[in-house]
């Protein structure tokens, strides 16, 4: 008999545990996920200014979430070629979402004084949203002019 309340006692437990295990996970990938991307943003800034040169992040596959390299950028196309050296690279996470506005859906480069610029030369600013579908919570990487990113947490949903 009182094996049979301890167990129900932690089959209660249970139920209300792991839901919030799941959440917590979640939100644990996705800023993990949100923090190097920043932190790669951060490099690749850095390595431009030291090196006065462009420097870009461009997606590896058919999205952020597919991870991202960064590199030299010698032909400014916003795409890894062969010939340009990689400074670092990360595999991403397939069953996360990693949407940018505009220009930053596919790629970042910093110029020669660390602020972001298209691959024809204009300014770049935007934004992107990290969030895993299943879960609510999303971490927005905001860049600035002067190619700095804070991040922002919203109580949302993934938007697309």
């Amino acid at each position: 008999m009182e094996l049979a309340v301890v167990l129900a006692i932690m089959a209660i437990l249970a139920s209300v545990a792991i839901p919030s295990w799941k959440e917590f996970s979640a939100r644990q990938r996705r800023d993990s996920l949100a923090s190097q991307l920043t932190a790669h943003m951060a490099l690749a800034r850095s390595a431009a200014i030291s090196r006065g040169r462009p420097v870009a992040l461009s997606t590896r596959g058919t999205g952020w979430h597919s991870g991202w390299r960064v590199h030299l950028e010698l032909h400014r196309n916003g795409r890894w070629d062969a010939n340009e050296p990689i400074l670092a690279e990360h595999e991403g996470d397939p069953q996360a979402q990693m949407v940018g506005n505009g220009a930053m859906s596919r790629y970042l480069i910093f110029d020669a004084d660390g602020r972001p610029a298209q691959n024809n030369g204009g300014f770049l600013a935007g934004s992107m949203e990290v969030c895993i579908p299943s879960q609510q919570g999303v971490t927005m990487l905001v860049m600035s002019a002067t190619g700095r990113v804070r991040q922002e947490q919203r109580q949302s949903g993934c938007s697309r």
